[in-house]
């Protein structure tokens, strides 16, 4: 992971060892008031042999020798042990991983040998891909690609909407008044038309929703006619999809959807019934009360494990639920897969089902760590951005957007019409996932074209600006090639913390990974930014004392560009060449 920390605390472990402390050490952080670099609290040590924490410590103290060590003095506070960093030494080794490492500065083999699935976007068949699709799509993203740079083995799933209850809805309104024309013209727009016209009817008349339902019934046995419309909606949905997916510079490693595990859910149902999980009971109206019919549903009652709702398995017609087909994916994955864990990377409004879902798959025995990985709503501050049709906000339409206002912007500056094309498209859509990145994942987002587009705030923008500007220096200087210098001569107390600033970056990969949060990430990479414009204008970079200096500052603006192109491709941002 990170070189140089790992090298730090070993030695403190080392130290301490010798000491004859054997125990569990514990290495933290200290609270910003202390000028340390690290703290090892004794309070665990000290009960373990019944003596004063503050004696123990004092003692340990007396007795550590830091010759040859990384550190240029330890001190007692307290219980604590707080070790101080020689600088020179650290950051020699800071900047000799970074020489050694290149652009794969901060990779890690951490995750070798292990598979995680990310469940991911996953937008409905049929239907316009609204700017609600945008959390999970890039978040889903970043995710993937923290867990590939730490060495992990990531299956990136689309796990499409392509079943269920709606298609019998879209397949009897395509039946009643759909047009192949039409649909085939502009097969989102037409498809909205056709639900918002099956919703309008089935307000007017109830019985539509059972032929609704009788059309799902003719997909689950397998009709032909059933079947083809299905496949045109879905072959049609898939290449608009790919066109958007394109855009953001998605990808995933499969692309299965529902109906992929439609003939898996019988086996789900079977192991259910015999493991005594599922019972069959009379189906409740919406209302509460029974069915009058005295029709019978499939479901898990989850209530003695303090889950209120049961889950639904099969409905009273023999129709499967998505939550079946979800039992039938993890148990293909699983089998498939051997995941260490599965991300599902899914809205908050979700958080009921997945509890459902997961308790069921515990007690089906299903070994593999499953997470829900939430986040909020999306919504548009800018009254302009209003729906196009039915009730939807177009992503495209939000993507477009922000590409145009990009180009707005640019328009005065003497590029030709080719350059600000690619600008355009380069910072709006990065602007647009940065927006989303920068948050914590679980509050709602509102956006704010201001600040997406703010060239000197916490914004793609920004960061995009920096590593161009970065890169223009070392273009112009020779830096992109500095490679042999000496990191002694970076000694002032700027360099010294932007050196440990840098040296942080594989641990915040980590930290991002951990609790699945990229803005981790992204906040990171927006501080380091804001050092870097601090840097170069305090400390002369162009202008040092002398070559040597000079080629030394340079790598480490070169370094600094390396770590900012790493962190923003992890997040899934480009950058562009000018701007």
């Amino acid at each position: 992971m990170n070189y140089a920390l790992d090298i730090a605390k070993k030695q403190i472990v080392d130290l301490l060892k010798s000491k004859d402390i054997h125990d569990d050490i514990d290495i933290e952080t200290p609270p910003e008031n202390v000028k340390a670099d690290f703290a090892v609290p004794l309070y665990k040590i000290a009960a373990k042999r019944r003596v004063n924490p503050q004696i123990i410590a004092e003692e340990i103290k007396e007795k550590i020798d830091l010759k040859n060590s990384m550190f240029l003095k330890v001190e007692r506070s307290g219980a604590y042990l707080n070790f101080y960093l020689d600088t020179r030494k650290y950051n020699q080794s800071v900047l000799e991983n970074i020489k050694k490492m290149g652009s794969d500065y901060g990779k890690s083999k951490d995750g070798k040998g292990k598979n995680i699935i990310i469940d991911y976007s996953s937008p409905n068949i049929a239907k316009p891909f609204s700017i609600g699709h945008l959390r999970s799509t890039v978040i889903g993203q970043a995710l993937s690609n923290i867990y590939k740079f730490l060495g992990y083995k990531v299956i990136g799933d689309n796990h499409l909407g392509d079943w269920g209850t709606q298609f019998g809805k879209l397949l009897l309104a395509y039946d009643k008044w759909g047009s192949e024309k039409k649909l085939k013209k502009d097969p989102m727009k037409e498809s909205l038309k056709l639900y918002v016209k099956f919703h309008e009817e089935s307000k007017l008349d109830k019985k539509i929703e059972d032929e609704a339902r009788g059309w799902f019934k003719k997909l689950e046995d397998g009709d032909k006619k059933a079947i083809k419309l299905w496949q045109l909606f879905k072959d049609l949905s898939l290449a608009d999809f790919k066109r958007i997916y394109n855009m953001l510079e998605v990808k995933f490693d499969t692309e299965f959807g529902e109906s992929f595990y439609q003939d898996k859910t019988k086996a789900i149902i079977k192991k259910c019934i015999k493991t005594k999980l599922a019972k069959w009971e009379i189906a409740l109206e919406d209302d509460g009360k029974p069915n009058k019919k005295g029709e019978k549903v499939l479901v898990i009652n989850l209530k003695k494990y303090g889950i209120e709702a049961p889950l639904l398995l099969q409905k009273s017609d023999g129709t499967t639920l998505y939550a079946t087909r979800d039992l039938a994916a993890i148990d293909y994955r699983i089998k498939k897969y051997k995941p260490e864990e599965i991300l599902y990377v899914v809205g908050s409004e979700q958080k009921l089902y997945f509890r459902q879902l997961f308790k069921v798959a515990e007690l089906l025995g299903y070994k593999s760590k499953l997470t829900h990985v939430d986040f909020g709503l999306i919504r548009i501050k800018d009254g302009k951005m209003s729906t196009r049709e039915g009730k939807v906000i177009l992503l495209e339409d939000v993507l477009s957007e922000a590409i145009k206002k990009v180009n707005d912007i640019i328009n005065v500056r003497k590029l030709n019409n080719k350059e600000k094309e690619t600008i355009s498209k380069i910072v709006g859509i990065g602007a647009i996932k940065y927006a989303d990145l920068s948050q914590n994942r679980i509050h709602d987002i509102v956006f704010d074209w201001n600040k997406i587009l703010d060239l000197k705030g916490n914004s793609g923008p920004y960061l995009q600006y920096q590593i161009v500007r970065i890169n223009s220096i070392l273009e112009k200087t020779g830096g992109k090639s500095v490679n042999d210098i000496d990191p002694k001569l970076l000694n002032d107390e700027i360099e010294i913390k932007l050196i440990k600033d840098i040296a942080k970056y594989p641990e915040v990969v980590e930290n991002a990974k951990i609790n699945n949060q990229p803005y981790v990430l992204a906040d990171y990479l927006y501080n380091l930014s804001q050092k870097f414009s601090h840097y170069y204008e305090n400390i002369p970079v162009l202008k040092a004392k002398n070559s040597n200096l000079k080629n030394a500052r340079l790598f480490l603006c070169k370094s600094l560009s390396n770590v900012l192109a790493s962190g923003l491709e992890i997040l899934g941002i480009e950058f562009p060449e000018k701007m």
